[in-house]
């Protein structure tokens, strides 16, 4: 797989996990086989349009065109100004928007009372971190971990960044990603929550569940990371392609738009854009930051990607 294939698949696999998800957000899990109706309903939609997965990806990957060790105050100036608020943003991410607006410095933004979030924002965001450095391990984790504390402080949510952007970088460099990859990635979770929901999924790659509802029981399928981001990457490495990991999320219930984009990123950087349907492709909005948009951006991250390659 070469970089400029990866990249486009880790972006536009991101977008359609994200866009065929979006639809079916909060839903309770479905019998097996039900994926495939929710599938058909986001495409007969006529218009596959993204969230704020998709959206904060973009905003990533084009700070990472300037800055690819990642400048906190220059990405939080790249999510300021892509920020579109019908984009299904959750009401901490309009806060720190709203700080940002005033003048506040990113640190000083992101700091709350508590830990932060432990959600998976970082996480369903990461993916270009993982084929820009997917040549450098030990330099994606940090610029995974930078990345993240732009929104959050949270050590599982960083974690989450993390994991799911090593996830991306195996693809890359492997081509594929199936259960010994998983293994490998479950590796460098810091956090016991991640490497117990990792450890989780590996073993549900063996003993798969009949029944959906039990994966989201077992995994996870909510917001926080430690119980999607395994999720996401359970699906990847038992999925035969992106299209049936995408329809298996959306059997899951819960935040399947965010567990989509993550698996579609994973395979999108193993497969590149023949992971992706041309019916998916075409139905993307096409926006000013739409399909092309994204396609010329991963053009974009490839020439970075080579050139830190060397």
């Amino acid at each position: 797989m070469n970089l400029a294939e990866a990249c486009a698949g880790a972006l536009l696999g991101t977008f359609v996990g994200d866009a065929v998800g979006a639809p079916w957000e909060g839903r309770s899990p479905t019998p097996p086989g039900a994926g495939d109706m929710r599938v058909d309903e986001s495409l007969a939609s006529g218009e596959l349009r993204y969230t704020d997965d998709t959206q904060m990806t973009l905003a990533l990957a084009e700070h990472l065109c300037l800055d690819p060790e990642v400048e906190p105050e220059g990405l939080a100036r790249a999510f300021l100004e892509h920020f579109e608020p019908d984009r299904g943003y959750s009401p901490r991410t309009r806060q720190l928007v709203e700080l940002l607006r005033q003048g506040v410095p990113a640190a000083d933004a992101v700091t709350g009372e508590d830990e932060g979030s432990f959600g998976n924002g970082a996480a369903m965001r990461v993916a270009p971190v993982g084929v820009v450095w997917a040549h450098d391990p030990d330099r994606l984790a940090e610029v995974a971990l930078r990345s993240a504390t732009v929104s959050h402080l949270h050590r599982i949510g960083i974690d989450g960044a993390v994991v799911q952007a090593r996830a991306v970088g195996l693809a890359t460099v492997r081509g594929r990603f199936g259960p010994p990859e998983l293994d490998l990635v479950a590796e460098t979770a810091a956090t016991p929550e991640l490497r117990e929901g990792l450890a989780e999924a590996r073993q549900l790659c063996d003993d798969p569940p009949e029944q959906p509802v039990e994966v989201s029981m077992q995994l996870g399928s909510s917001s926080a990371a430690h119980r999607s981001v395994p999720a996401a990457l359970w699906v990847a490495a038992t999925s035969g392609d992106l299209v049936e990991a995408v329809t298996r999320t959306l059997e899951l219930g819960g935040d399947v738009d965010t567990i989509a984009a993550m698996a579609g990123a994973v395979l999108g950087a193993a497969g590149g854009l023949e992971a992706i349907p041309k019916e998916w492709m075409d139905l993307l909005e096409d926006g000013p930051r739409g399909r092309t948009y994204a396609l010329s951006l991963a053009g974009r991250l490839a020439d970075i990607a080579e050139r830190l390659r060397g």
